[in-house]
């Protein structure tokens, strides 16, 4: 599932710069590594819908309209950065 390219030191170490919170840190984690939003919210025990307005706040915060682009930060920047 875990997009090989992108490992949790280099995607925290980039996430932080959007200020999110900790649970939004495990949640985008989540998501860039691909998971489904229905399984975030099985895995962490809430409502699909409570993910869907998690992202909306990570986007928001993250200046990019959707998981495409969200995603595309981290293999962009880790290209970079490696």
């Amino acid at each position: 599932m875990n997009e090989p390219n992108i490992t949790k030191d280099q995607y925290i170490r980039i996430a932080k710069q959007f200020g999110l919170t900790r649970r939004e840190l495990e949640l985008g984690y989540l998501k860039v590594s691909g998971f489904s939003n229905r399984r975030i919210a099985y895995m962490f025990g809430i409502s699909e819908q409570t993910v869907k307005n998690h992202f909306t706040h990570i986007y928001e915060k993250a200046w990019v309209p959707g998981r495409k682009e969200f995603r595309e930060l981290f293999v962009q920047k880790g290209n970079l950065t490696s």
